[in-house]
């Protein structure tokens, strides 16, 4: 008789600018409104004055239509960070003079140029809501003193901004922009990954076993793990096994691809366990790699990453309630050169990253950007005896995710995780693994 668990599935089935840079800091002038840390998407005006143009439109003054707002009036005044970001550019142009690029979450740039010198804050350096990043000038292609103001999106121009202003009225610097952006919510900091199918606060790890069932080895939270218990059987044509929180709920949650090609989503239950299930999208049982475990885009929504057999890798967005949203996005080809992809926050920036094993036995880290991901860095070598990997989530309690990989020879190891997109020296977690088709 098969054995049966106390954990039920609610239904059984078959799943499925180029610019140089200047080193001379300008004078700091003390801003008007103090900084303050945002979370809730809100952008600020970032300085006083008339709005003179905006986006593709002059205002009816005869200036020329371009790819931001411009503030004019009230030169030698500061600059306000729009909303939280990190400095990505300081440079000079000869069109927008001393200028300052700011990246946000959501995939947001801002863009503040004409300063009277170069910007307060170097490349690299986080700033806050509110916080002054410059002076109002009227340098470069100028014709008086003003802030040029651009906001980009997905590495387009966000005309959407010209609903927040209004031509010829006079704004005024720190005042909340009347507009909402889509995405630019910063997701408050939580625990490393989710993969907690117990209810008891720990990471778990799920096994495809080799007879079909579905189990759970429950987490002690030291990096080991307990005994198998049973979820649920008839697992043998699943494919792509993956954890998220789709829902946005907190709690872990299932995704796995079925021998037809559907996308099935199994909600975490309280207490663990899943709760019910849904069908998602179809035409997934060819993809080379499905991997979640993080949000990928920037706005605090788990997203699911997926590379087709010809090796595009896409990011499938989430939508917060157990669905995934449109558009996609296309990040790149060449992923068909990697056996096996985990996915996680490596180095705690709240944006998803990738440790991938490729054909030649390396291991790489991808470090996330909102909607893509930057230049690989080589980890280690000597991973082609690996035959399976999982990560992205806290398995030793130190707060950093850590990767969990097993051996040819059916041994499961944990590699630690320094929270930087390395890892620290692997310890044995147990042998006799090797029964497992899949691990998660």
């Amino acid at each position: 008789m098969r054995r049966r668990s106390r954990w039920r599935l609610a239904r059984l089935a078959m799943v499925a600018a180029t610019a140089v840079l200047i080193g001379i800091v300008a004078p700091q002038v003390t801003a008007a409104v103090p900084a303050s840390a945002a979370t809730d998407g809100q952008m600020i005006i970032p300085a006083s004055g008339t709005i003179r143009s905006k986006v593709a439109d002059g205002c009816g003054t005869g200036r020329p239509t371009h790819q931001g707002v411009d503030i004019s009036g009230q030169g030698g005044t500061p600059i306000l960070a729009a909303y939280d970001g990190v400095v990505k550019t300081r440079a000079y142009s000869s069109g927008y003079g001393y200028f300052i690029d700011i990246e946000h979450v959501g995939g947001y740039v801002t863009r503040y140029a004409h300063m009277v010198s170069q910007g307060t804050v170097a490349p690299g350096a986080s700033v806050t809501r509110g916080q002054q990043i410059g002076v109002v000038g009227s340098t470069g292609n100028s014709t008086g003193a003003h802030l040029h103001f651009e906001v980009w999106r997905n590495g387009s121009v966000y005309a959407a901004i010209n609903q927040g202003f209004t031509c010829l009225s006079t704004v005024t610097r720190g005042a909340a922009l009347p507009l909402v952006f889509p995405g630019l919510r910063t997701a408050a900091p939580g625990p490393i990954g989710t993969a907690d199918y117990t209810g008891d606060g720990k990471a778990d790890l799920l096994g495809l076993a080799s007879d079909s069932d579905l189990q759970v080895r429950p987490g002690n939270g030291s990096g080991g793990f307990g005994g198998a218990s049973i979820v649920t059987s008839g697992w043998g044509l699943y494919r792509h096994l993956t954890y998220t929180d789709l829902n946005a709920d907190g709690r872990a949650d299932l995704l796995a691809v079925r021998s037809d090609g559907l996308l099935e989503y199994y909600a975490g239950a309280p207490g663990g366990g899943f709760n019910g299930y849904s069908r998602l999208e179809s035409g997934w049982y060819d993809m080379l790699h499905v991997t979640s475990g993080a949000d990928y885009t920037g706005d605090g929504l788990y997203d699911v990453l997926g590379v087709s057999t010809s090796g595009v890798l896409t990011i499938y967005r989430g939508s917060g309630a157990g669905t995934l949203a449109a558009p996609h996005i296309t990040v790149g080809s060449g992923w068909n050169g990697m056996r096996m992809l985990a996915g996680g926050d490596f180095t705690g920036d709240r944006l998803g990253d990738i440790m991938a094993v490729s054909n030649d036995g390396n291991l790489y880290f991808y470090k996330g950007k909102a909607g893509g991901f930057n230049a690989r860095v080589t980890v280690s070598s000597g991973w082609g005896s690996i035959t399976a990997i999982t990560g992205g989530v806290d398995y030793n309690g130190d707060g950093k995710a850590d990767i969990i990989a097993r051996t040819s020879s059916g041994e499961l190891y944990l590699y630690p995780g320094d929270g930087t997109g390395k890892l620290k020296a692997r310890t044995l977690i147990s042998a006799g693994w090797g029964g497992y088709k899949q691990i998660e």
